[in-house]
């Protein structure tokens, strides 16, 4: 009942720590949210009517029971919308193609699932700059991964079973160095308070 009330204007749903084991059908119809927070739940599926979302810019899915996703989830008008993704923590061991369609995302977070691979899908998104997999099963990045992630400057692979010398090999890795040491040297230039992590990609 409240999400019928509230479907007209709410830009800020948040709905972490609830023990929700699935969503209303009516969050699919609250096309002016911009922020869904949905961590810490019991979450096995959700509807692949989010895709109807076109304002929302931070999607987080974090801390729930997600084996997959729907295949096009990120097909429709949720594809130009959303800046922010938040998978970790769930049991994934793959992506939807459509993902690739995600044409604004900036930051993906994938840390604490299951993948063996990272989709080719991923050096697809035009304007990734954060991708954290730490802690899955992954030995590599995909073939052209750095070369086609000309916007990526911050990357998390801890907690993998990945050789960082043969990772720097890769081609398209030394541009990315550069972006990243552009990054943290802002970061330092602007008294940013807190940790900065120098370890590449997490990497001993």
């Amino acid at each position: 009942e409240a999400c019928e009330v509230w479907r007209g204007g709410l830009q800020n749903l948040l709905c972490g720590q609830n023990n929700l084991k699935e969503l209303p059908a009516a969050i699919c119809q609250m096309t002016n949210l911009q922020k869904l927070l949905l961590s810490g739940n019991q979450l096995s599926a959700v509807p692949a009517d989010l895709r109807h979302l076109k304002n929302l810019k931070t999607l987080q899915l974090d801390g729930n029971n997600l084996g997959g996703l729907p295949d096009d989830l990120f097909a429709g008008p949720l594809s130009g919308a959303l800046e922010d993704l938040d998978l970790a923590g769930n049991t994934l061991e793959g992506l939807p193609s459509t993902i690739a369609h995600l044409s604004v995302l900036s930051r993906l977070i994938l840390a604490r699932n299951r993948f063996h691979a990272l989709p080719d899908s991923l050096g697809r998104l035009p304007k990734l700059q954060h991708l954290d997999a730490s802690e899955n099963n992954l030995s590599g990045v995909p073939d052209g991964f750095f070369k086609n992630s000309t916007c990526l400057s911050e990357l998390w692979l801890q907690g993998n079973s990945i050789n960082r010398l043969k990772l720097q090999e890769a081609d398209g890795f030394q541009d990315f160095l550069a972006r990243r040491k552009n990054r943290l040297d802002a970061k330092i230039d602007s008294n940013v308070v807190g940790h900065i992590d120098l370890a590449v990609c997490g990497l001993e």
